[in-house]
């Protein structure tokens, strides 16, 4: 077998089997953050998401982009590999030990002064979080999805189900999902090395080219974060744990169908690709198929979802939880932009244009922080409509961008969409006949 071959049965088998475990992990995350979230209610879910934001700021510090750099050189040795937990497990102790430290300032500027202790907590999670992603880009790296998934699921179900749950049913309040949180890390940690063998001594020496590309995937994944949580901050700070708690919710169970439709993808997606970056007529084809299949499948599922928000909350989260309808209705209509950068992320990471994905990941920060900023005194389901136009400019930066560089032009981008634009129309306008018949 060639090794074209090869690599396409691989990455076929890698595709087949991370699209099953997101199926499992779609199921757990969905009855286990649903049953957590009738049992502590907004209040409780709010400063949870507190800590867990300030763990994935000091998670990127300290990881360094060394997981991605690892998959994206071509040839890596045991030194590598040793030279990537050198400098992850030394940045991971500073960045933990600092978030530590000044985890009371954090809590009081983000509105919830009671919350130290668990941003405190947080810190001291971080070095186990980012050591975890070695072993994990290894095998993401090897395309070995099937013992990914069932690490992931495995560990998953051991830190809600047997500890998350009870933590929360005994009154542990928010404590219960940074439990859950830290066994899952650890489980994944532990598990990892001894699935991929991976070396455990560090060293501070080996191939700086790892170092200068990790430096680019933490900025963009620095940017990144920002995204996905300086809205969140700002809904803390401005509207309080209670109104975060529905935010987040609503954010959550939005992009649970996403994750499974574009998660799976853009991990085995980003490890191919990077094995073709030198032939960009063969990526642009790969872009253009997987903007076309996403968007028939996923835009006409986004848009229903936006129709029926109100009553998918209700069913699913309970009357203590009226709050989130309007948001997650929101939500869900971001999600179509989100499903084109959902294809134009790792397919610029794996040409080596991460910069790219930084410059729109930047813009989005800016509009989101300006926006929030400005309509802070409105209510919240009214001020969170700036998430729209914030995450609709990112895509068409990045999407215009790649194309460019693939050599595609935008109207080939946009007759890839057209099958998609038509059953969302056609999905949207069932959904509205099908709420108006069961409305009084």
């Amino acid at each position: 077998m060639t090794p074209k071959a090869d690599l396409g049965r691989r990455t076929l088998a890698a595709l087949v089997w991370t699209y099953t475990g997101a199926v499992g992990r779609v199921v757990l995350q969905l009855v286990f953050q649903l049953l957590l979230a009738r049992l502590l209610g907004p209040e409780a879910f709010g400063q949870a998401s507190l800590a867990l934001i300030v763990l994935g700021f000091g998670w990127i510090l300290s990881e360094g982009g060394f997981g991605s750099a690892l998959i994206q050189k071509a040839e890596i040795s045991t030194q590598d590999i040793r030279y990537a937990l050198g400098w992850v497990l030394l940045a991971s102790l500073v960045a933990g030990t600092c978030i530590a430290l000044a985890s009371p300032w954090c809590a009081r500027w983000l509105g919830d002064a009671q919350a130290w202790p668990l941003l405190a907590a947080a810190g001291a999670l971080i070095p186990v979080q980012a050591v975890s992603n070695i072993p994990s880009s290894l095998m993401r790296r090897n395309l070995d999805a099937k013992r990914a998934q069932a690490m992931y699921l495995s560990g998953y179900a051991l830190a809600y189900g047997a500890v998350g749950l009870p933590a929360a049913w005994l009154g542990a309040g928010p404590w219960a999902l940074i439990a859950a949180f830290g066994v899952h890390s650890l489980f994944g940690l532990v598990a990892g090395c001894w699935i991929t063998r991976c070396p455990l001594v560090p060293s501070l020496r080996g191939d700086g080219a790892l170092r200068t590309f990790g430096l680019k995937v933490t900025l963009a994944n620095m940017a990144n974060w920002a995204t996905e949580n300086v809205d969140r901050m700002l809904v803390s700070r401005f509207w309080g744990s209670a109104s975060l708690g529905a935010y987040g919710a609503a954010a959550n169970l939005s992009r649970a169908p996403a994750g499974f439709l574009l998660g799976s993808l853009q991990s085995v997606a980003f490890a191919s690709a990077a094995r073709l970056q030198e032939s960009r007529e063969r990526l642009a084809g790969v872009f253009l198929g997987m903007v076309a299949g996403v968007s028939l499948l996923a835009w006409p599922i986004f848009v229903t979802m936006a129709v029926h928000a109100d009553l998918l909350i209700a069913l699913l989260y309970g009357h203590r939880w009226t709050e989130a309808g309007p948001l997650f209705a929101i939500f869900s209509l971001a999600l179509l932009p989100m499903t084109l950068l959902g294809v134009a992320g790792p397919l610029l990471w794996a040409i080596n244009a991460v910069g790219t994905d930084l410059q729109g990941q930047l813009l989005t920060v800016v509009l989101l922080l300006a926006g929030l900023w400005a309509f802070s005194g409105l209510p919240l389901h009214q001020a969170a409509w700036v998430v729209l136009p914030a995450y609709l400019a990112r895509t068409l930066w990045q999407v215009v961008r790649l194309a460019r560089a693939l050599g595609v032009s935008l109207l080939q981008v946009l007759a890839a969409l057209r099958g998609g634009a038509l059953l969302m129309a056609l999905a949207a306008l069932l959904a509205w006949q099908a709420q108006r018949l069961v409305q009084p």
